[in-house]
């Protein structure tokens, strides 16, 4: 039983973190497109008008993957308190170091790789 649990929260985890890294991704190519559109109309000479309305929906596509990015944090953070409620505080699953207030294990860090056990499965 503790098996099959360690066993959906890793891949939960890696899903997770999959999908929070998919989303910095997104972000990081809108900003770079957010930021070529403008570039290229200067240095082409062209008026503030050309292009504007297209300029206008990046900035607001970036917006939204804000938007996503915060939800999937909000998700991430909830996960924790699914983590102590099937049992597995005392484990930690996950990826990169995250801040005090949204640690996945009671008090360790939230490091990419194997599920470290705290304490051993019987």
């Amino acid at each position: 039983m503790l098996n099959e649990r360690v066993s959906a929260a890793r891949k939960i985890a890696s899903d997770l973190h999959q999908a929070e890294d998919a989303i910095d991704e997104a972000m990081i190519r809108i900003a770079n497109l957010a930021a070529t559109l403008p570039m290229a109309r200067r240095d082409t000479n062209m008026s503030a008008i050309v292009g504007q309305e297209a300029m206008a929906k990046i900035a607001n596509a970036l917006a939204a993957t804000g938007e996503v990015r915060q939800l999937l944090t909000d998700a991430h953070l909830a996960l924790t308190v699914t983590q102590k409620q099937v049992g597995l505080g005392a484990r930690m699953f996950g990826a990169g170091v995250k801040p005090p207030s949204a640690g996945l294990a009671d008090d360790g860090s939230n490091d990419r790789g194997e599920v470290i056990a705290l304490a051993r499965a019987s």
